[in-house]
């Protein structure tokens, strides 16, 4: 191939040509010897070069030829050299801290290429390699070394940095990046900078999954377990340590620690903070100078370091005394308190030995990285030159240590890395309180624990003098610091910010979104919500020990806490166990359209279909309807065995049936388990397999949402109506539930009858607080909510409790149950100083409450805002006006008289418009946007905000919200109200509603009728048709009986006394078409009883006996026949209380006993008029009227009677007997809507 080159380039090129023919021949032949000739080549010169390092190379010289290699392996110069030739390869090398020697470096060219100059390689005499070991990798991380080499691992392994370094010189060894979910960090922080010695450096980096949050390893960045606790209760449990018989008292005594057992076997002496992993919780058992661990699965317990068996050696610093480094247990710690982990190490803060030692989890070595054992405050970039003074708490928060130095009253940093130790708030020696912008000019009165959370540090502080707080502590700037939470005062009340108050709060820790603090004190362990600064309590209340629920969980002394993101432990000092929390709830079937366990798994089954229904808030298609024949709900499996300490609560809106029904039951019918029944009365007992509790002393309404729940507590059963405790003084032990959980029945066709929603179930007894939050209705947006039941408590979002001053008595409510309102009388009344979280300015608002005024004075239900023009806000009633306070700008409406009724009042307010609602009646509307409510410093209920206009009367059911209430919702609160009805008015002339007494419409007092007390003079008509009626004649007066009709008001009439009240009659009355409903009953069950007459027009009970009695509407001016007459006996047994209707159209008619139909014989007739009587009740007026022969007197009660020109239909009929039915305890044929 050379050969054709060359004959191709001298062909085409200038400087070439043929020979010419006419020169010699042996011309020719030495020009063609150029092409048939072997071409020179000469011997290659080269070698191999090794033990190059990084960013290194070596120069090699042989005459003027060079070469330059940078890696290992084999070279060869450019130039080649004849056989013969010599050579002499020099060598240079390129870079820092190689050196290298070279061999056969010099020669003669034999005839063959030379290949054995061989360069050898190394560290330069003084030069030293940083290398890297990893293990645990999961994804990719980079380690840099001063700042800029950098080295990349994706698995596990060793490598070395490139660049050496010269003895003497210093490394930094840092982790730039790492997956996230990864948590790397060197197995011992302190040699991972330093200075090079005469050895090469192997820096060790374990990396585990999860997140570094508060000091632990979560599984996740962030939880809300305290969202959970608090919507689903708290459960206290014993973890390790013994467990209680839950029956309170003292928890397990004091125990050494042993090297390996049980989690029940386990014993602790004072244990103090914990730390936790993926797979352990560890925990310093104090007294017992040793670190355990706790195999988080099962509860068995080692001893992981400490406890000086020997082999151990003294820690470095200045004082050694009882601290000894070593493997595991030849380890000595010297008061071990506190601990926090990066999942790699375990740190341990001593408060006797102020120090702060290391264990390697994976070898469980024990080592000292800051601390000199002296007590002191010395700050120093050498942590063993560092003193600390009975440091309290230590947390790991973005790579540093932060430690409470709490005998100094200081905040402290270490540096894992360096160990340089320093203060960033709080001054040495100077314990008091003070907030301020910079953090060493800050106070602290004696801080305790320490956590952080993104940007911010949280301290707990306690002591007189400032302490009792929460305090916190900003991590950029000047470390400023403030307070978010407790005013100081040593208690524990929950409330908003420095509104709340703690007693002793000691420790705490976070689950990335909230803090949790353990009261030392208080017993208690309480959740702090960052966001609102909302302070709840979660268990605890008395010191003590029993595995419960909410404030029936004891503990006694509870110093520490942590978390792992999944659970919250707490060392329960007094009690030597550690417990932990756990939701309570175990079931819950919201029947939101569905049967899902919103809480886990346990899905119910409907059986018969029963149909969705609106709920207690509201909300359509939020419960279920059952018909009381066949239909329930049954779990899929069997939620609970347990038969200790429950709860287990429901809403249910009653229909009534005869006979028994339960609202929801666990276990086997008769045999086992325990449920709840309702009786006909409205009565609960507690079912126990085939026996029954005492009948609870408060009755349920029907046809009104109503809460129930019964709790087992300590071996006692309690019942909760509303919220509040109905004592029956019921204890038993029920068998072990063997069946499944059932709500409408109890397996053995026992059927409820009517809505039920919102079954929850949950292991432990509530404490009453939280029994009363289950019962609340519409919680959505809910500010402030006083159901009144014996306090002042606000069960609201805003802990807005109330002081009373003045007399302040409770009082029976609209249900008739006792101590469950107030009673204001005029000079009385609650208040709320700086309350939290209520409207200001034209935010949306709902203020809803119920009333039962005495008085005709101007009066005020509640007030807050500030005391000028449209800035205020409440519920007013200036008579004859009601409506919501603006202060001077009050946005009201003309109403019927009201006194001494119970009135649902509701104003709403959008920002734009006021809306008040009246037994869950729209009764006015108007343009507001004047209104700005101002901050308020007072919330009173009972008075306005300025001492006037203080309310007489009962109030109850007081509720603020931060938003529009929709109508269903208004009316979900306020039941059924005859003026809910299409067909009424505002205005009178435009509404069907013509006439409507109640039996607390009326007026009486002493006087002459039968018995001289509650006489009656007058009853008035709430209608605003102003049919008022009266009696001047005492002796014909009735009397006012407030609990005659199933603890119900009514009017009771005496025929022989010839009782009735009467006026004028009114032609409004006489309308063709009506609807008619009564509440009565008669006892004398003989002659021609009148209920009611307007002239010619006459609903009474005709002759009968005993067992026979009809009802009829009568026409005087005609005679027979009347009107609409009962075919059968309408009412068979004396005294029975009944729900009429009666509806007529001019032509037919009918009438309904209890809502459903019964047999009439109807006609029908010309138009009434006024010339054969007046308007009485209780009475027929007949020609001269005088009883019997010309008239005929009631003997019995009569409540509430309405009176509409107009048959209404059904909805609206069946609305009113509901809430006829709901009053007066009376069961209804028909569902209602």
């Amino acid at each position: 191939m050379k050969r054709s080159t060359l004959l191709l380039v001298c062909l085409f090129s200038t400087a070439c040509s043929f020979p010419k023919l006419s020169r010699s021949s042996l011309d020719f032949f030495a020009f063609l010897r150029i092409f048939t000739s072997t071409q020179f080549t000469g011997q290659t010169l080269g070698g191999v070069v090794s033990g190059l390092i990084a960013n290194t190379s070596v120069t090699l010289t042989n005459g003027s030829d060079t070469i330059t290699v940078s890696a290992d392996g084999n070279f060869t110069f450019p130039r080649r050299l004849n056989t013969g030739d010599g050579y002499n390869v020099n060598l240079t090398t390129n870079g820092v801290g190689l050196s290298c020697t070279i061999a056969n470096a010099q020669g003669i060219v034999q005839n063959s290429p030379i290949t054995n100059i061989n360069v050898t390689c190394g560290l330069g005499v003084g030069f030293y390699e940083v290398g890297v070991n990893v293990t645990g990798i999961t994804g990719s991380i980079d380690v840099q070394n001063n700042g800029a080499d950098t080295i990349n691992f994706s698995a596990n392994g060793f490598q070395k940095f490139s660049i050496v370094q010269p003895s003497g010189s210093n490394y930094a060894v840092t982790i730039s990046s790492q997956p996230v979910g990864t948590v790397c960090s060197f197995d011992n922080p302190s040699l991972s900078v330093g200075t090079i010695g005469v050895a090469n450096v192997t820096v060790f980096i374990t990396c585990v999954s999860g997140y570094n949050v508060g000091g632990n390893l979560f599984s996740v960045s962030s939880t809300d377990i305290g969202s959970s606790l608090i919507n689903q209760k708290a459960y206290l449990r014993t973890f390790a340590g013994s467990f209680p018989t839950n029956n309170g008292g003292l928890g397990p005594a004091p125990g050494v620690a042993v090297t390996s057992t049980t989690s029940t076997l386990a014993r602790f002496n004072t244990p103090s903070m914990m730390a936790a992993d993926a797979n352990y919780l560890y925990v310093a058992d104090t007294a017992n100078g040793v670190i355990r661990r706790i195999d988080k699965v099962n509860g068995n317990t080692t001893i992981l370091a400490g406890g000086n068996s020997g082999g151990g050696t003294p820690c470095p610093g200045t004082l050694i005394t009882n601290c000894l480094d070593g493997v595991g247990p030849a380890a000595q710690f010297n008061g071990p308190v506190g601990l926090t982990t990066n999942g790699n190490n375990l740190f341990v803060l001593e408060s006797n030995g102020n120090r702060i030692r290391i264990i390697n989890l994976t070898t469980t070595s024990v080592s000292t990285l800051a601390g000199s054992g002296n007590a002191g405050s010395s700050d120093n970039t050498s942590g063993i030159l560092a003193s600390f003074s009975n440091p309290s708490w230590m947390t790991l928060h973005n790579g540093i240590f932060y430690i409470v130095d709490r005998n100094n009253c200081t905040i402290r940093t270490l540096n894992p890395t360096t160990t340089a130790v320093a203060t960033i708030a709080g001054g040495v020696g100077l314990c008091s309180f003070a907030n301020s912008p910079v953090g060493t000019s800050a106070r602290f009165v004696s801080p305790i624990a320490i956590v952080g959370i993104g940007n911010y540090l949280y301290v707990s502080d306690v002591g007189a003098g400032g302490g009792y707080k929460i305090r916190r502590i900003s991590l950029a700037g000047t470390n400023a610091v403030d307070t978010i939470a407790g005013d100081g005062v040593q208690a524990s009340t929950d409330g908003i910010g420095t509104s709340a108050q703690f007693n002793d709060p000691h420790g705490l820790t976070t689950d990335g979104t909230n803090l949790f603090i353990s009261e030392w004190l208080g017993h208690r362990i309480r959740h702090l919500n960052l966001t609102t600064n909302r302070v709840t309590t979660l268990v605890g209340s008395v010191p003590g020990y029993a595995d419960n629920a909410t404030g029936n969980g004891l503990l006694n002394f509870p110093g520490y806490i942590a978390t792992d993101g999944q659970t919250i432990y707490i060392a329960d000092r007094g009690n030597h166990s550690i417990r932990y929390l756990q939701p309570a709830e175990l079931l819950h079937y919201t029947f939101d359209g569905n049967t899902n366990d919103s809480v886990g798994t346990n899905d119910g089954n409907l059986v018969g279909a029963p149909n969705t229904t609106r709920d207690e808030n509201g909300l359509s298609n939020g419960a279920f309807e059952l018909d009381g024949t066949t239909q329930y709900i049954e779990s899929s499996s069997i939620v609970s065995q347990i038969t200790d300490n429950l709860t287990i609560s429901a809403w249910i809106h009653t229909s009534g049936k005869i006979t028994n029904q339960f609202i929801f039951y666990n276990g086997l019918a008769d045999t086992d388990g325990y449920g709840l029944v309702i009786e006909s009365s409205g009565s609960l007992r507690i079912a126990n397999g085939n026996l029954f509790s005492p009948a609870s002393f408060m009755q349920v309404s029907p046809n009104q949402w109503t809460h129930v729940a019964m709790r087992r507590f300590a071996g006692n059963w309690q019942i909760y109506i509303n919220g509040k405790a109905d004592f029956i003084g019921y204890a038993t032990n029920p068998l072990i539930p063997t069946n499944t959980f059932k709500v409408g029945d109890n397996g053995s066709g026992f059927h409820f009858r009517g809505k039920i929603s919102n079954v929850q179930f949950f292991n432990g007894a509530l404490d009453d607080d939280a029994i009363q939050k289950l019962a609340i209705q519409v919680p959505s947006g809910l500010i402030s909510y006083y159901p009144f039941n014996g306090n002042g408590k606000d069960y609201g979002n805003y802990a807005n409790d109330l002081t009373s001053f003045g007399i302040v008595a409770t009082a029976t409510d609209r249900n008739g149950f006792p101590s469950s309102a107030y009673y204001f009388n005029g000079t009385s009344y609650f208040e709320k100083s700086n309350p939290n979280g209520l409207p200001i300015g034209g935010s949306s608002r709902s203020i809803c409450a119920w009333f039962k005024s005495s008085s005709t004075a101007a009066q005020y239900i509640i007030s807050f805002g500030t005391a000028l023009d449209s800035t205020a806000s409440g519920l007013v009633l200036l008579q004859p006006e009601v409506g919501m306070l603006g202060w001077n700008d009050e946005a009201k409406v003309i109403q019927e008289d009201f006194l001494n009724q119970w009135i649902h009042l509701c104003g709403v307010y959008d920002g734009t418009t006021a809306f008040v609602y009246e037994n869950g009646t729209l009764r006015h509307s108007e343009g507001k946007s004047s209104w700005s409510t101002g901050v308020s410093s007072t919330l009173n209920i009972g008075r306005l905000i300025t001492p006037t206009g203080y309310f007489s009367g009962d109030i109850d059911d007081v509720r603020i919200y931060d938003r529009t209430l929709s109508v269903s919702e208004i009316r979900a609160i306020s039941g059924y109200y005859p003026t809910q009805v299409t067909a009424w008015n505002q205005t009178i002339a435009s509404s069907s509603l013509k006439f409507f007494l109640l039996p607390e419409s009326a007026s009486f007092g002493a006087g002459a009728c039968n018995g001289g007390a509650n006489c009656v003079y007058a009853w008035n008509d709430r209608s605003r048709n102003n049919l008022n009626l009266t009696q001047a004649t005492p002796s014909s007066q009735p009397i006012f009986n407030a609990n005659i009709l199933n603890g119900s008001p009514g009017i009771r009439f005496i025929g022989t006394d010839a009782t009735y009240l009467s006026t004028a009659c009114s032609a409004s009355l006489l309308s063709s078409s009506n609807t008619i409903f009564a509440i009565y009953n008669d006892t004398e069950m003989s002659g021609s009883d009148g209920i009611f007459q307007n002239g010619a027009k006459l609903l009474y009970l005709p002759d009968g006996t005993p067992t026979n009695k009809l009802v009829s509407l009568f026409d005087l001016q005609l005679g027979n026949p009347p009107k609409v007459i009962t075919s059968s006996p309408f009412s068979s047994s004396l005294g029975e209380i009944i729900l009429l209707t009666l509806e007529h159209n001019g032509t037919t008619g009918n009438i309904y006993k209890f809502g459903s139909s019964v047999a009439v014989t109807p006609s029908s007739g010309t138009a009434y008029n006024c010339a054969l009587g007046d308007l009485s009740m209780g009475r027929y007026f007949w020609n001269s009227g005088v009883y019997p022969a010309n008239g005929d007197y009631l003997n019995g009660s009569i409540g509430d009677f309405l009176y509409f020109d107009q048959v209404l239909t059904q909805n609206d009929r069946e609305l009113v007997e509901c809430y006829l039915s709901s009053k007066y305890k009376l069961k209804l044929g028909h569902t209602c809507p």
